[in-house]
Formats: C-alpha cells, structure tokens, sequence
C-alpha cells in the first residue's frame, strides 16, 4: 500500500527532519507512530500523502509516486489526514456544508454527496448537528466533524496527527472507538501519538528518535523494554504498577497489562 524507500527530509532552515528511512505499510494495517516532540513523527505522516515532498529517496502510494504533481491529486483522494488542530480544516458555513466540501470536489452527483454526507455523520454520531456552525461546537465535535469530512471522500488511508492530545477523558475515548471501528472495517491507519494507551490499539508501533525509526514491531513487546518519559510520553500509573508486578515476578513475563481490566485479569490467573 505504502512504500517508503531511503527518505530524507530537509527543512528551508536546514534541519534534518527525517533521515534515510525505510519503511512498507500494508493494506488494512494499523501503524501507530511516537516519539519526543521534533524526533519526526508529525514530518514523516506528511509526506505519506504529499503535503511535505522528500529531500531525498521516495514515497508511493499504491504505487504513485508523491514526487509525481500529476498524482497527488488522486495520492490525496487515497490518503487523507485528521489534523490535532480541527478548526484549521473547517471551510463550510455548517457542518453538513463541511463535509459535503470535498465530495463536491469530486464532481460527484448532488445524490452520491448527500448520501456521502449522511453516511459520515451517522459514522461519527453527529447527525443532530449538521445544521451547526463548526466553530460553535466543543473540542471533541469539532473532531468528530473533521473526522466525518475525511470519511466523507472515501479514503483508504487515514493519517491523525496527534487527534486526541487536546481533547478530554470522553472526548478521546469516542475518537478512539471510531478509530477502532474503521480499523475493522478494513481501513489502513497511521496514527500519530504519544499517549501509551492508545499506542496498544496499533497492530505496529514504530518509535522514532532524531529523525530514525529505532522500533518497529509489536506494541506491548515495545512499551514493556522502554522506561517512562524516555521517549516523549509517560506510562499511566496501571502500567508502571504493571510493569513492577512483572520486575518482581509475580505475573508471567509473556503479557504485560496494559489496562485495569488486563492487570484484574492476570491476577485473577495466579490463583
């Protein structure tokens, strides 16, 4: 789906970014990315889609060249990205004329469109808003809006830079269950994190330093070998309780729990 083949990135001000990465994707694959603020991560997801073009070394999607301006039209259509900041990507004067922005675009029929746009709101759970002005609405709607317009043209690919971190308790947890949804309904996703619990939805995790993918594979084999803070994000309190349980012995070494129901869980096995 994705290939990435000696990338380099090289911002005006002369800042290695991004340095002779090498990286495939797959169909359907659920990529978490994290890191310290600058390790890469936010540069990396976006050249996947065209927004930042390599320096040196090249990325194609479904075999389209990003380099290639003739494609990035069609590469865009493919891969849409989910800003941290929603309100940058809100164009429509109400949420239904939002969503609808794109598929218009896409010179589709006015029926296709509204049937796009119903769709994406009813994804969401933001049906009741859609005469809404965006910016009237709180911090968690207005992701769910965005989201809904990127769903709204149709994507394989979804890239999400960091969508949660301004959001609340609730807030997060809605995005990360529709995150879960379009996983399983065949969705390819790139996500952009640096909140622990949310990087063992991933069915990989590439962990970037100073502009270099130094891990890449299983997220609990990861998160269970590093410390807190060591790269960007600090473990929540169940998993640094987790991981003493495991240091001292007392729960097998083959799953470290990640959550309150997982640590119940292993327990509970010990008797």
């Amino acid at each position: 789906m994705i290939q990435i083949e000696n990338l380099s990135y090289r911002y005006p001000s002369g800042t290695l970014a991004l340095d002779s990465i090498t990286l495939n994707i797959r169909k359907g694959e659920f990529v978490a990315i994290a890191g310290k603020n600058g390790c890469g991560k936010s540069t990396l997801l976006r050249h996947i889609n065209g927004l930042l073009l390599p320096t040196e070394g090249s990325v194609s999607v479904k075999e389209m060249d990003t380099s290639d301006k003739s494609k990035l039209q069609d590469i865009r259509r493919i891969a849409a990205m989910v800003f941290q900041d929603p309100q940058s990507q809100f164009i429509g004067m109400t949420v239904e004329d939002d969503i609808a922005f794109g598929p218009e675009n896409l010179s589709l029929p006015s029926s296709e469109i509204k049937r796009r746009v119903s769709t994406a709101l009813e994804s969401v759970g933001m049906s009741a808003y859609r005469h809404k002005t965006p910016r009237t609405l709180s911090g968690g709607q207005k992701q769910k809006v965005a989201l809904a317009s990127i769903l709204a043209m149709e994507p394989e690919v979804i890239l999400f830079d960091e969508v949660t971190s301004m959001l609340d308790s609730k807030s997060k947890k809605d995005i990360l269950f529709l995150l879960k949804q379009l996983h399983e309904a065949g969705s390819t996703i790139i996500y952009v994190t640096h909140l622990v619990e949310e990087l063992v939805l991933a069915d990989r995790l590439l962990l970037m330093e100073n502009g270099h993918i130094i891990q890449n594979g299983n997220p609990r084999e990861i998160i269970a070998k590093i410390s807190s803070g060591s790269f960007g994000f600090d473990a929540p309190p169940i998993i640094e309780l987790s991981k003493k349980l495991l240091d001292a012995g007392i729960i097998p070494p083959s799953f470290l729990p990640l959550s309150k129901d997982e640590l119940r869980e292993a327990l509970c096995r010990l008797k």
